[in-house]
């Protein structure tokens, strides 16, 4: 019998090489001048978020080699400034993924930035293969097959994504993107922009920066990528240093170590034991409420603590959850973690997208040797990639495009100390080539930091005022660890 196991939809939680022609940066003989805006309502799947704008279409060449061939739309929102007056340069919202869509994140960072849109209006632009710009999105699998994908499925999965997909895989790249971003710009009017990405999308802000340096008033980069890393060959050590970082600290504090004592030592155990034998588990399916069996081995184990490690929110729970895993052998929470976290992926990225993107910008830069089987993640992420880019198509991506990207421009980079994908040291890299810039880490913080404390308001003044100098940033010093879970009611009163 098949053992029960999910390679794929690990894939969408942890997330061959064919030479062609290289990618030619063309303009459209016949510029589009305008887009029809209407209104519009912006929600976050799978969520009551939901934000208003104004919505429109851009059709662009899908080969910009070729701009009479097949055509693309490109899905634009824009949330008008709400104040009387308006600066005429807006601010461009950069996802992250790969595979985001901009007006389907947008909503969940608005609060955070609702002092800038007061005078400045927001640029939303689902990057090609994303949203509603000609999606690649493969299809769907029902959880029961999910339960039962083997890594020898994995092959023919991604190939019935490929045939089911109405797009040529080699134009989704971030270089292409950024030239229908610039269109988009040009289209609506503005000849300034500030530029806002969080996680990959600090990727596609700096490689616009770099084709468009002219446009550029600011940037904000949050949970850096820095232009020099191939993604994911850092995710298994970044993993382990901030989840055993997290749980060390619960040592640290008087309550969360009389409850859970010694819980970076007993997840060290209970790896080992799911090593030797991994555990049948039955979760709860999380939208239809019907029981499933899985098998709970490393792998799972992995996908489920490494997105409770992404906010500071579900990092008070993991104490908790490793302590009740390790003593009565319970993984019936974290399994439906991450089927909870799986279901919700699903439906926000792009898996077509994010292969293009991953699979001509990264896979071909992993090194040939690495051997990550000391961390918990292993080489998940490597064996993925391996199977999945060497199937999927793509085009070398232009010379220089790791090389790192300078400018003067004043450039805000924020942090998560706790970060367990994009860690504080990826925006140190950065200082160097930005001269003009400041990099802000938030103690206690994981990934995408914006919406934390009191960073929204500083990212609104920075954009606002264009520079840092003026910048407060003393609150930073007040945010700190969520307090630990020491029950499911949540921390000790």
């Amino acid at each position: 019998m098949k053992k029960p196991h999910c390679p794929q939809f690990l894939k969408y939680l942890l997330g061959s090489f064919l030479l062609a022609p290289a990618i030619t940066l063309a303009q459209e003989s016949d510029q589009e001048k305008g887009i029809s805006l209407e209104t519009c309502e912006l929600v976050v799947p799978g969520t009551p978020l939901s934000a208003m704008a104004e919505c429109g279409w851009l059709e662009v060449a899908e080969n910009p080699a070729e701009p009479e061939g097949k055509k693309i739309s490109i899905r634009v929102a824009r949330v008008p400034a709400t104040g009387r007056t308006s600066e005429p340069d807006p601010l461009i919202f950069f996802a992250g993924g790969p595979g985001q869509a901009a007006t389907e994140t947008w909503p969940i960072v608005a609060g955070a930035l609702r002092k800038l849109n007061e005078n400045r209006d927001i640029l939303l632009i689902d990057q090609r293969g994303t949203g509603q710009s000609n999606p690649l999105r493969c299809p769907q699998v029902d959880l029961e097959e999910m339960l039962a994908f083997d890594w020898d499925d994995l092959a023919q999965t991604t190939r019935e994504c490929l045939d089911s997909l109405d797009g040529d895989t080699r134009f989704y790249t971030t270089t292409i993107a950024m030239q229908d971003f610039d269109k988009v710009r040009a289209a609506l009017g503005y000849e300034n922009i500030n530029l806002f990405g969080v996680s990959y999308g600090t990727r596609a802000a700096q490689v616009y920066l770099r084709l468009f340096p002219d446009r550029v008033r600011t940037m904000v980069l949050d949970s850096v990528v820095p232009q020099t890393l191939a993604l994911g060959t850092d995710h298994a050590e970044n993993l382990d240093h901030a989840l055993y970082r997290v749980l060390e600290a619960c040592d640290e504090d008087s309550d969360c170590h009389e409850a859970f004592p010694g819980t970076a030592q007993k997840l060290s155990e209970v790896i080992e034991k799911l090593d030797e034998t991994p555990v049948e588990v039955m979760v709860i399916h999380p939208t239809t409420g019907k029981p499933h069996e899985l098998t709970f081995d490393r792998e799972v184990m992995a996908s489920s603590l490494r997105f409770l490690t992404y906010s500071s929110n579900t990092q008070a729970m993991l104490p908790l959850l490793v302590y009740e895993a390790a003593t009565v052998n319970y993984f019936e929470r974290l399994a439906s973690q991450m089927l909870i976290a799986a279901t919700g992926l699903q439906q926000s990225i792009a898996q077509g997208m994010e292969l293009s993107v991953v699979c001509s910008e990264d896979f071909p830069f992993f090194p040939d040797d690495s051997d990550n089987s000391q961390y918990l993640m292993g080489d998940l992420m490597m064996q993925a990639s391996r199977i999945q880019c060497g199937i999927w198509p793509v085009d070398p991506v232009p010379a220089g495009f790791h090389e790192p990207v300078r400018s003067d421009i004043p450039v805000l980079l924020l942090s998560g100390e706790l970060d367990p994908v994009t860690p504080p040291r990826y925006a140190e890299q950065l200082l160097p080539w930005f001269p003009n810039s400041m990099h802000l880490v938030a103690p206690g913080q994981g990934h995408s930091v914006t919406g934390r404390g009191c960073l929204g308001k500083l990212v609104s003044e920075f954009v606002i005022t264009g520079s840092m100098e003026e910048l407060d940033t003393a609150c930073i010093e007040q945010m700190q660890l969520t307090p630990y879970f020491i029950s499911l009611t949540g921390p000790k009163p």
